[in-house]
């Protein structure tokens, strides 16, 4: 059997949604899995893949499924693969990208050399002239998002709606290829489907689950419609509503937030070891969120930013100074000095932490939201890859090693500023006099770098790293909605924000001690 379920009893925020249900699949059959919306159809396609988290306290699941034989936590990220209903194509690469992802990830080696099997799929689904996933219309992103499974060549292919929102003609073709696809290739195929207009024709057999008997039942193709009428009009109870927590119940689930609050520590730092199952794709992504957080525009922000701060405080520093026509000329050198230290050993690593946490936690949060929604994170998962291995990791490591190029950029436009402002109010003192008194502070000594640079160095990193993690957990919260987006960015802002600002005190005491 391809798909071998045996009393699976399935529970979801407290509702029954299968009780003791069993089916099968044999191997090349095309199935299709149908019932009410609501019903379970898209959890039971998450248990087939191993996709849906059994520790989470929302569900609870017992029963055996079997994939080829095999439990399916072992056979599933290997044997089996999804073409999901919005494809959940990367969309940072475009269409060849996505397939050779899909290639490199297989469980065997690809016989044919890597760019002749990526271009036999390309050319078998007329993909030759596909760009970024971004420009593709719907019907060449569901061909993409099919080649890209088949690259990962899978025994077993589950669909998800893949005629949602499509024309009948256009559907009809869909199934066409489906049919096409598990014949060609020698696959099993599981549809998950409303569209029974379009896809009753290709089916081998029809499964319906049943919300009344909570299992799943086979039906003739012409008696379908008529038993989900005949569902429709069951009388179907639902659980109570909850009840309000009790003060017990919410002590502990501040415990429980405690917990999983250190728990995220911990994994934060496990997560800077790299363990990227292909080294060329583990280091595209790292590339790919050094861009994103540190390089190119995030360079310009902060160095305007730098430029701005550095010709606020030496302007208004020698403007508002007490008694000025007195002290000016007594204390200018002390003056140019204070400033050079408070620039960098206070000022600008802490506006850059703030600037990364503002910009790098909003853009990270945004991605990272962007895959869950889209299905990315579950698309990676498919191909046996865990989403920390290539995600979480290389942004932390964007954010690391991103930071102190932020910081010396900043700094040196901040100097610049400096410099420039003393001279146009100081025509009658060289550049060479400010350039010894700014640094006077700042003697490195014998050392080759400033003083005070290893408590920059350690601030900065650890807010980059803080930054990082909250963006990541935020933006790795479930997603239904674009303003569930909206809301992980922000929270990443305002949490990212505070604890910099926290990072910042706690240095800043121990740094400079005021006793």
């Amino acid at each position: 059997m391809a798909i071998d379920v045996q009393d699976l009893v399935l529970l979801a925020g407290g509702r029954t949604l299968l009780d003791r249900a069993s089916m099968t699949v044999a191997r090349g059959e095309v199935v299709l899995l149908v019932g009410l919306s609501g019903t379970g159809k898209s959890l039971t396609l998450r248990l087939l893949l191993d996709l849906l988290d059994r520790e989470d306290p929302a569900f609870d699941v017992s029963g055996d499924i079997r994939i080829f034989g095999q439990p399916v936590h072992k056979a599933a990220r290997e044997r089996a693969g999804i073409v999901f209903q919005d494809f959940g194509l990367f969309d940072e690469w475009d269409a060849r990208e996505n397939i050779g992802f899909g290639l490199d990830h297989r469980r065997s080696k690809s016989e044919t050399p890597r760019a002749a099997a990526i271009n036999e799929l390309i050319d078998g689904f007329d993909l030759n002239h596909a760009g970024r996933v971004a420009t593709l219309s719907g019907g060449m992103k569901q061909r993409c998002a099919l080649a890209r499974t088949l690259a990962f060549h899978p025994d077993l292919i589950i669909y998800d709606e893949p005629t949602s929102g499509l024309d009948p003609a256009m559907s009809t073709r869909v199934a066409e290829r489906i049919r096409k696809t598990n014949d060609e290739f020698q696959k099993t195929s599981l549809v998950v489907t409303h569209d029974l207009a379009a896809l009753a024709g290709i089916a081998n057999r029809i499964l319906l689950l049943d919300p009344v008997a909570k299992s799943f039942r086979e039906v003739p193709p012409d008696r379908v419609e008529l038993t989900l009428d005949e569902l429709r009009c069951a009388d179907i109870k639902e659980p109570n509503p909850p009840r309000a927590a009790s003060v017990a119940a919410r002590l502990e689930n501040w415990m429980v937030a405690s917990a999983q609050v250190l728990e995220a520590a911990f994994r934060t730092l496990w997560a800077l070891l790299p363990r990227w199952p292909r080294m060329r794709w583990g280091l595209r992504y790292l590339l790919y969120y050094l861009r994103l957080t540190s390089l190119g525009s995030a360079l310009v922000y902060v160095g305007i930013s730098g430029f701005i701060l550095g010709l606020i405080v030496t302007y208004f520093t020698f403007s508002f100074l007490p008694f000025k026509q007195y002290t000016e000329p007594l204390l200018i050198d002390r003056i140019i000095s204070a400033i050079g230290f408070g620039l960098y050993r206070i000022m600008v690593p802490g506006m850059t932490a703030m600037l990364v946490a503002a910009r790098s936690g909003a853009a990270i949060a945004a991605d990272i939201g962007n895959r869950v929604y889209s299905r990315q994170t579950d698309a990676l998962r498919s191909f046996g890859v865990a989403p920390e291995r290539y995600l979480f990791t290389n942004l932390l490591w964007a954010q690391l090693l991103g930071m102190p190029l932020l910081i010396a950029v900043n700094f040196l436009c901040a100097r610049a500023a400096s410099l420039l402002v003393f001279v146009i109010i100081h025509s009658e003192y060289s550049t060479w006099f400010w350039a010894a008194e700014f640094n006077r502070f700042l003697g490195a000594g014998d050392s080759w770098f400033y003083a005070g640079t290893g408590w920059l160095v350690a601030k900065s990193l650890v807010s980059a790293l803080g930054v990082g993690a909250i963006a990541w957990f935020q933006g790795l919260s479930p997603k239904e909605s674009g303003r569930d987006i909206a809301t992980a960015v922000t929270r990443t802002i305002i949490w990212g924000t505070l604890f910099v600002l926290c990072v910042q005190l706690v240095s800043a005491l121990c740094e400079f001690d005021p006793l």
